[in-house]
């Protein structure tokens, strides 16, 4: 029987991502957002473990990393130590804190900071419209005027209109055996929220294999629907890209969505 376990996320997570790829793909449109925005202050929100911050830092930035996971931030904290002597030199720095969406502004971050990115596929995690509107507007508080919003998760519309079952599994080789993770999603009624069933699956020294299990309530976030509501919470200049060579967003097409867009100066 499959077992639920809380922390397999942490565990698992620098295992699933290859990050090397990730990053050398991703790093060029985050360079291009920040320059266009003279960032030096980022605000990492659902960090993770800690790999996107790692990556501003050694560009010289400030990065406060914000995730609500103690498993998480465990994580990141280690990735972060590994790192520092690559980013110390160069005057960037990270601080790790401790937080959930909408409790940025209550929090000792260093603010109003120059860029807030939340990639990852984490701003699903908010509840409903309501709590992505309650998201945004925290969002908005802590972004200086002429600021950067980046965000990055799931073409929700894509997947909603073919009714995708599965996103295709990952294999890995690890010091615990081979590990193959699948994540199996369910449309359940109304349309408002995806449920993710994240699995994975790892065969030990001796051929036997082991499943541990997941599940996660997503909230449906179609990218027009996403740009209204940042607009609505005091950004402007909204563009939508279907990946980091900046490409234009194919609903059809697109796996993800990207979405760069301005704090309003008013």
């Amino acid at each position: 029987m499959a077992e639920e376990n809380p922390a397999a996320p942490a565990a698992d997570y620098d295992q699933f991502v290859d990050w090397d790829k990730r990053l050398a793909r991703e790093a060029p449109l985050f360079k291009w957002a920040f320059r266009t925005a003279d960032v030096h202050s980022v605000v990492d929100v659902g960090a993770g473990s800690g790999m996107h911050a790692i990556m501003f830092a050694e560009w010289g930035l400030s990065v406060d990393a914000v995730d609500p996971a103690d498993s998480m931030l465990a994580r990141a904290e280690a990735n972060i130590e590994t790192a520092r002597p690559r980013f110390h030199d160069k005057g960037g720095r990270v601080r790790l804190l401790k937080g959930g969406f909408g409790e940025l502004a209550g929090l000792d971050l260093d603010y109003p900071a120059d860029a807030l990115v939340c990639t990852g596929n984490a701003l699903p995690h908010v509840e409903g419209r309501e709590g992505l509107r309650v998201t945004l507007a925290d969002f908005a508080r802590v972004v200086r005027p002429d600021g950067v919003l980046v965000l990055h998760l799931l073409n929700h519309e894509r997947l909603m209109r073919s009714r995708v079952r599965a996103i295709p599994p990952v294999l890995r080789d690890t010091p615990e055996g081979v590990k193959v993770f699948l994540r199996v999603i369910g449309y359940p009624p109304g349309d408002e929220y995806l449920d993710f069933d994240f699995l994975t699956l790892v065969r030990d020294a001796d051929g036997e294999w082991e499943l541990s299990r997941r599940c996660s309530m997503h909230a449906a976030l179609p990218a027009d629907m996403l740009a209204q509501e940042v607009e609505a919470a005091g950004f402007d200049r909204v563009e939508l890209f279907g990946d980091h060579e900046r490409s234009g967003f194919d609903i059809e097409r697109d796996e993800s969505v990207i979405l760069v867009a301005r704090r309003r100066v008013d």
